[in-house]
């Protein structure tokens, strides 16, 4: 055991002192290298110990420092490609270039070759060694390189306005990095659009922003803008940035920083369209609207985000930026539409289409899609102001199913129509629209072409020369239409062979909007001296030659009937100036006529308009001869226009007034509005002027309007008439008449004028204004009313009965306060006084008139009238009237009548002497406080000869006992059942009331024998009731 003992001790003994001995050893290897570390300070380029960011290539000023020891192996410094921490073989290597001692610095190491080193991150490392082995991972000294050989990239580009008025109309251009600007020049920036390039001067671009630069685009926004191309612009290391990149645009801009989400600070734009949210910096914003909560940011190096709103409801959307300040956008809808003219086209057809949009003046790019989606043609046009514009593509060759695709040029909102068909167009074929057409001689013919096919030439002859002694040919040229409206002038036509006349205007395109082009070839030789004669034309066409119409061997045929033309009627109408400013056309004075704001008359109220409708055939081709216009025809004599003061308003020994038409056709007050066969001639009765300056038009003067044709070519008179008259044209003139009455404009308030102490109450009045006026009517409270008030309906408009209404509001104003209301801003005077009553207090009395007997009547001067009408109190109280009979504005009798309410009762004017008035006519009526019935009585001169004055009907057969004796005037009628007490006592008048008058025309009640009649009835009926 102890031998073993000692035996183990020794053997661990020897153990221990070998594992001593192995493991100084291996301390000495591992240590070698720590001692021989003398390299430091790595300087690649960038400073000693400095990181270097360059670009690739040679990195050609490399050194070392030594920090000392007692050798010089030598300097090893390499690039670690595949940032293993380690020395590859084959890795980017180079050594010291020189010898160098202990402690010596800046020791040059050769060329690292880094042109083949992808832009990244490296390791430089170096190490005092003369090599080193594949595997090595300990160095003296480090410093990082990093490759950059790429350009700045742009992140982002927008075209936009912006709210900071030193930025204004721009580009704003963000990049990834740094940028350098010093060598930019004029030119470097090029702006794209669709159709132009837009070089940019340096002094455009702001470069303060770095890496953001804003390129000024002048002041104009570029809707179509595509790109913008750049060079001259560096990053840190050198790289040159040279490419083209793409532009958004946003038409909107919402400045995020107001801070107002008040209406008026809204921001408005169209859904669908691109929306720059502007902020001072970079910035998030959360947007918050219809269907929407998102949050979207600016990104770096940028102030803006362009929100696409492709998908976006309309509706009001809250933007909130990062300081909380808040903005809000109204998305409206633009109500783009397209729909297409067919849902079928042949390669003939030209393929239009409809746009609409709810915004006006907007320009729009559209193109035909095929299935692919691709443009097979394009166009550009504008929406005009009525919202819409009609777009044509003409014919196209493709065939297949297609859409049309509009874009809005400035939202980039689009819409697209359905599927439509392009087919090969079927052959040629020529027709007539109409192969019979009726026309008047002297007006336009219509001759429709239809062209199917590729055809697009048709020969056309009117007329035939042996036939009907008159032909003309004429070429029609389609221009790829579908149908073309040849004008033919039968007025002209047979007058081109002496020169007065050209070609084109005997024959031409009858729509002015068509490209399509009428050809004026040739016709008859022999001039002729009146318009073509009533009768029928042929017309033909070949799609080859006129020969072929000779040839009887046209494509196709049809007859034209000329028919007698003449002046049908004349009548007159009347309408406001608050109506008639917005009358443009014939349709538009229709449409008044159908509204009942142009009404027929015999009037004009002063201050109204005066519509003259005259109609006529045959006028068309004179007028289209001299001019456009009636007004031609009328300045070139063809036609008279006459309005002159008739007689029986004309004042005695004085010379009728007469109105200067012509000045007033000169000075632009007359209107003439016409289509075909219908003339309107309109003007204001305030331009009236008269041929005399020093006289006027005054209440109830009279004109007659004449209008006469005057050309001998349209009155076409007989050969032989015209020799029997002398040449004198005059005898065959053509003359329409018509008269109107000059009434000064009159109104009145209806009475009483009571309303309640609530809203909506109605004052209502009657003029004989115009229907369409439009007055104010004012109510303001008499001096007493405390507190008082002013009240105002505006536009109240007179109605076609020319009553009107005004709606006001009382609550203010107390039961008793009396007001006055007036009519203003019219052309009539008027004022009543009113009163706010209990609102359920009974209506005061009104007494309306109606059934005046007689009405419009004639009557000799000298003759006895009686006049009755019945007289209802509409009202709820009881009142009294004074009820007068008045004739020509003069009261020649009256009576109290009292009436409760509800009640009526039948007024009687009898005895009324009508010697003191001269012949001629009069209005008469009867007229109370509220109403009056007016007609007209017209009292012809007395005839002083045997026939009236004598025997026959003043003496026996009528004055004497057959009627005015015992029959009548005695005890049956004129006695004491009818002219005694019953009747003609206390009831009526004295004991003789009826018998002394007799039977004669100078004593009979009424107007002649129409009422003596009706008192014959009366007696009758009387004498049944006593009888009863």
């Amino acid at each position: 055991m102890t031998n073993d003992n000692t035996t183990r001790k020794k053997a661990n003994a020897v153990f221990f002192a070998a594992v001593m001995v192995i493991s100084m050893v291996a301390v000495g290897f591992a240590a070698a290298p720590a001692a021989a570390t003398n390299a430091s300070n790595l300087d690649i380029g960038n400073g000693a110990g400095s990181d270097l960011t360059s670009q690739s290539g040679t990195l050609s000023n490399v050194q070392i420092d030594d920090v000392g020891g007692s050798d010089n192996p030598g300097m090893f410094v390499f690039i670690d490609e595949n940032d293993n921490g380690e020395f590859d073989d084959g890795e980017i290597s180079a050594t010291n270039t020189s010898t160098y001692s202990p402690g010596d610095t800046g020791i040059s190491i050769g060329e690292l070759d880094t042109s083949g080193l992808d832009d990244g991150t490296y390791t430089v490392y170096g190490v005092e060694a003369s090599g080193l082995s594949d595997g090595d991972s300990s160095f003296d000294t480090s410093v990082d390189l990093t490759i950059d050989d790429a350009a700045p990239s742009v992140q982002d580009a927008v075209h936009y306005t912006s709210s900071d008025p030193a930025i204004g109309t721009t580009i704003e251009i963000s990049f990834d990095e740094s940028i350098a600007t010093g060598t930019l020049e004029d030119g470097d920036i090029v702006v794209g659009t669709s159709d132009t390039t837009l070089p940019i001067d340096t002094t455009a671009v702001d470069t303060s922003g770095n890496p953001q630069i804003f390129v000024n685009t002048s002041k104009t926004t570029y809707n179509n803008v595509e790109n913008v191309s750049i060079s001259g612009i560096e990053d840190g290391t050198g790289n040159e940035i040279d490419d083209t990149f793409d532009v958004t645009f946003a038409p909107t801009t919402v400045n995020t920083t107001v801070d107002d989400t008040s209406e008026s600070a809204f921001f408005e734009a169209f859904s669908g369209e691109n929306v720059a949210l502007e902020s001072d910096g970079s910035d998030t914003f959360d947007i918050e609207g219809p269907g929407v909560s998102r949050t979207r940011g600016t990104g770096s190096n940028s102030q803006i985000y362009v929100l696409n709103t492709d998908d976006f409801e309309t509706g009001e959307y809250n933007i909130t930026n990062s300081d909380n300040e808040e903005s809000v956008l109204d998305l409206r809808d633009l109500g783009l539409d397209v729909e297409a003219g067919e849902d079928n086209f042949t390669t003939s057809d030209d393929v239009t289409a409809t746009v609409t949009s709810d915004a006006i003046d907007r320009d729009i790019s559209a193109d035909v899609l095929d299935e692919d989606g691709d443009s097979v043609a394009d166009l550009e046009s504008t929406i005009d102001d009525d919202g819409e514009v009609e777009i044509d593509f003409g014919a196209l060759d493709e065939t297949g199913i297609f859409t049309i695709e509009v874009t809005d040029d400035n939202s980039g909102v689009s819409a697209e129509t359905g599927d439509f068909e392009i087919t090969e167009a079927p052959e040629g074929d020529l027709s007539f629209e109409e192969t019979f057409i009726t026309q008047e001689r002297g007006d336009n013919a219509n001759i429709t072409i239809n062209f199917q096919g590729d055809l697009d030439t048709a020969y056309l002859t009117i007329g035939d020369e042996e036939e009907v002694g008159y032909e003309t040919n004429v070429t029609v040229d389609a221009d790829g239409e579908d149908s073309v409206t040849v004008g033919f002038n039968t007025y002209l036509a047979g007058n081109t062979s002496e020169g007065d006349v050209s070609g084109s205007d005997v024959v031409f395109v009858a729509d002015s909007d068509s490209d399509a082009t009428v050809t004026f070839e040739n016709e008859s030789s022999d001039s002729l001296n009146n318009m073509l004669a009533a009768g029928t034309y042929p017309f033909e066409m070949s799609e080859n030659s006129f020969v072929e119409n000779a040839n009887d061997n046209a494509d196709a045929v049809g007859d034209l009937e000329l028919t007698e033309r003449g002046v049908d009627n004349f009548r007159l109408w009347t309408t406001s100036t608050d109506v008639y400013e917005d009358v443009e056309d014939v349709e538009d004075i229709t449409g008044a006529v159908e509204n009942e704001t142009v009404v027929q008359t015999s009037s004009l109220t002063e201050g109204d308009v005066l519509i003259h409708e005259l109609t006529a055939t045959g006028l068309e081709g004179a007028i289209d001869a001299n001019g456009d216009s009636l007004a031609d025809l009328i300045d070139a004599g063809a036609v008279d226009v006459r309005i002159r003061q008739t007689s029986g308003s004309t004042a005695p020994n004085a010379e009728p007034k007469q109105v200067d038409v012509g000045t007033m056709i000169d000075e632009g007050d007359v209107d003439i509005i016409s289509t075909e066969g219908s003339y309107f001639i309109a003007f204001q009765e305030s331009n009236i002027v008269l041929t005399e300056d020093d006289r006027s038009i005054a209440d109830e003067d009279e004109f007659e309007v004449r209008v006469q044709v005057r050309d001998e070519r349209l009155l076409d008179p007989d050969e032989d008439e015209l020799d029997d008259a002398d040449g004198d044209l005059e005898e065959f003139y053509e003359t329409a008449t018509v008269t109107f009455e000059y009434l000064e404009a009159t109104g009145e308030f209806d009475t009483p004028v009571e309303v309640t102490s609530a809203e909506g109450q109605t004052i209502t009045g009657e003029t004989n204004a115009a229907p369409g006026q439009e007055l104010t009517v004012r109510v303001r409270s008499d001096s007493e009313v405390s507190p008082g008030f002013v009240l105002t309906a505006e536009e109240v408009a007179v109605q076609s009965d020319g009553t009107f209404e005004a709606e006001l509001d009382f609550t203010d104003a107390s039961v008793g306060d009396n007001f006055t209301v007036t009519a203003q801003q019219s052309t009539f005077d008027a004022e009543e006084d009113g009163t706010v009553v209990e609102a359920d207090a009974p209506a005061s009395a009104s007494f309306q008139v109606s059934d005046l007997n007689p009405q419009d009547v004639t009557a000799t001067v000298g003759d006895t009238l009686t006049v009755t009408a019945t007289v209802e109190n509409t009202g709820e109280q009881e009142g009294t009237q004074t009820v007068e009979f008045r004739v020509g504005g003069n009261a020649v009798a009256s009576q109290d009548v009292t009436l409760a309410g509800g009640n009526s009762t039948t007024v009687e004017f009898a005895d009324i002497d009508t010697s003191g008035l001269d012949a001629g006519d009069y209005e008469h009526g009867v007229f109370t406080d509220n109403d009056d019935q007016t007609a007209t009585l017209t009292l012809e001169a007395a005839d002083t000869g045997d026939d009236t004055g004598g025997d026959d009907t003043g003496g026996d057969d009528t004055g004497g006992d057959d009627t005015g004796g015992d029959d009548t005037g005695g005890d049956d009628t004129g006695g004491d059942d009818t002219g005694g007490d019953d009747t003609g006592g206390d009831d009526t008048g004295s004991d003789n009331g009826t018998d002394d008058g007799g039977s004669t025309d100078g004593s009979t009640p009424g107007f002649g024998a129409v009422v003596a009649l009706v008192a014959l009835i009366a007696a009758a009926l009387l004498a049944t009731r006593r009888n009863d």
